[in-house]
């Protein structure tokens, strides 16, 4: 792969104005903030429920935060590519917008509730339409709310580059051709292939199999941002939200980014002790950097298996960091994740998003029913294509999944006359 090609500014549909002083890659980014899909992520639930208190993160702090995290990481890989391959190559100086900008968008698609939403649109569906193979992934609902359905300009989306599209798309493969062996997850959805394609031959991303492409060497620097974020900051909101104690939360840290005894004795201090969330404050901050330096350090060690398509792990689980990272992990998912708030969230959600499934769907199977012509006013339906069943589908995926958390909540409040039960 050839930086020329992977920083392509090419958008799929409509142009851009040019402006003397803004790059193509920094009105990406403006896109993504200023969208309506990026602004519902303030009421989406990260891990903690929503109200608990006013410093736990949302799906909308937690991808500024990512952003934040990413951009550092592109800078870091700019150095290494002017000192590998020499400096001059055009529109370098814009991987930090490109990445910032991916990373911004990364959870876009992702239902109210996480996780738990996800399960439930899938159990719905499999359940009620017989499409037993059905899986819902956030990341291929990211990548069609980009470039289809997200405030449109001509059908395309927010209408981005292709440089940013590819880093964006940490599963460059569908339902049908992913493959374990090389990708976990699938991140583009059969309705989207068309545009991905696209992208895939703008920025020189070349096929491993059929259907299964190499990933965008930016997509990595965006899941590094995201795997360093969220686990540090949950360790930091599970503090906060007393399901973790202070001494618990700096020795994950202090594991987690090899904190030298000077460092520990900082944290650990009285003046710490007495003012806890100071304290893990700068453990916090101390741990983002070096796991920043570490995920760096990665990055040049395998910059030539990056570039030729080779490298499959993520960067943190491949970094001098590993083994303490996937030990915090295990400790988070046994103290944190497992908690009785966090796991009410998911229950509360499962049922809220199946129920308004199970209702909604019934409008894709008996369209003329008079139920269903009420449910298509509720859903804001296109009454020209009313009677296509693929969009009735596709409009009632979309609809649920882009709901917040208060608003799904209040939904079914308001259609089924009672508060959802655990």
């Amino acid at each position: 792969m050839e930086w020329k090609n992977l920083l392509s500014t090419e958008r799929l549909g409509a142009g851009s104005a040019d402006s003397a002083h803004r790059s193509v890659f920094n009105q990406d980014y403006g896109r993504v903030l200023y969208s309506s899909a990026f602004r519902r992520l303030q009421d989406k639930t990260q891990v903690f429920p929503l109200g608990r208190n006013d410093y736990v993160r949302t799906r909308l702090t937690h991808s500024l935060e990512v952003s934040n995290v990413g951009r550092g990481l592109a800078i870091e890989l700019q150095d290494i590519v002017e000192r590998k391959e020499g400096a001059g190559i055009p529109l370098l100086s814009g991987m930090g917008d490109i990445v910032s900008t991916a990373c911004l968008a990364h959870d876009i698609g992702n239902p109210p509730f996480g996780h738990s939403g996800e399960t439930a649109i899938e159990s719905a569906v499999r359940e009620l339409t017989g499409q037993t193979g059905y899986t819902f992934e956030g990341n291929a609902q990211g990548f069609r709310l980009l470039t289809r359905i997200c405030d449109p300009i001509k059908d395309s989306g927010l209408n981005l580059t292709c440089a940013t599209l590819g880093a964006f798309t940490k599963y460059p493969c569908t339902l049908d051709t992913v493959d374990k062996a090389i990708y976990k997850k699938f991140g583009i959805n059969a309705s989207e292939l068309d545009v991905f394609e696209v992208v895939a031959e703008k920025c020189g991303l070349p096929q491993l199999k059929p259907g299964v492409w190499v990933r965008h060497p930016l997509a990595y620097m965006m899941e590094a941002a995201d795997d360093i974020s969220y686990l540090i900051a949950d360790l930091e909101d599970a503090f906060l939200s007393k399901i973790i104690t202070f001494d618990e939360t700096v020795e994950q840290l202090f594991k987690l980014a090899h904190f030298s005894a000077e460092a520990q004795n900082k944290v650990m201090t009285e003046k710490n002790r007495l003012d806890a969330e100071a304290g893990v404050r700068y453990a916090r901050a101390i741990a983002v950097g070096r796991c920043i330096k570490a995920a760096a350090k990665t990055l040049d060690e395998h910059y030539a298996d990056i570039m030729s398509g080779c490298f499959r792990k993520s960067l943190m689980k491949h970094s001098p960091y590993a083994k303490e990272y996937e030990e915090v992990s295990d400790f988070s998912v046994q103290q944190i994740y497992s908690h009785e708030s966090v796991i009410k969230v998911e229950v509360t959600g499962f049922n809220v998003i199946k129920k308004l499934m199970e209702l909604y769907l019934q409008w894709v199977d008996e369209p003329d029913s008079p139920l269903s012509k009420k449910i298509a006013c509720i859903l804001h339906a296109d009454k020209a294509k009313l009677n296509d069943s693929d969009y009735r589908f596709a409009h009632v995926i979309d609809y649920v999944s882009g709901m917040t958390d208060s608003y799904a909540l209040k939904t079914y409040t308001d259609l089924f006359g009672c508060v959802p039960m655990v």
